[in-house]
């Protein structure tokens, strides 16, 4: 019994930890909203095939956290509110093609969190006229 116990902690002090994920990054949501932009864009495999199946498994995370932030998004703080052109109707498409847009050009920040990025995001994109001061 104590040589399984050895064997046991021995082994536990060999095998390398590892490393925890943080599930909430953009690093973590990035290879799914590669595959939701491609699938915004038409770039899709035909619909009845197995490669289309995995493609919408892979893009199923991004499309749910963007929903979400849009959702959310006129419950923010007017200085994390995105302001699309009144006259203009915002696709969900555009959403997700400027979210991965500015992940892509902003992969130094791939360790934060997908959802502030993705708000960033729709701000960056469609930013709220600052009121004048008088």
């Amino acid at each position: 019994m104590k040589l399984s116990i050895a064997l046991a902690a021995s082994l536990l002090m060999v095998v390398p930890a590892n490393a925890q994920t943080d599930t909430s990054s953009a690093a973590v949501y990035l290879p799914s909203c590669l595959a939701a932009a491609d699938i915004a864009q038409g770039k899709h495999p035909a619909a009845d095939s197995t490669e289309a199946a995995k493609q919408l498994r892979k893009a199923a995370l991004c499309f749910g956290a963007i929903t979400a932030v849009a959702g959310l998004e006129p419950l923010f703080k007017p200085e994390f509110a995105a302001c699309p052109p009144a006259d203009k109707k915002i696709t969900f498409n555009q959403m997700v093609l400027t979210v991965t847009g500015y992940l892509k050009s902003h992969r130094e920040k791939l360790g934060e969190n997908f959802h502030q990025l993705a708000a960033a995001a729709l701000v960056n994109a469609w930013p709220c006229a600052k009121p004048s001061s008088k």
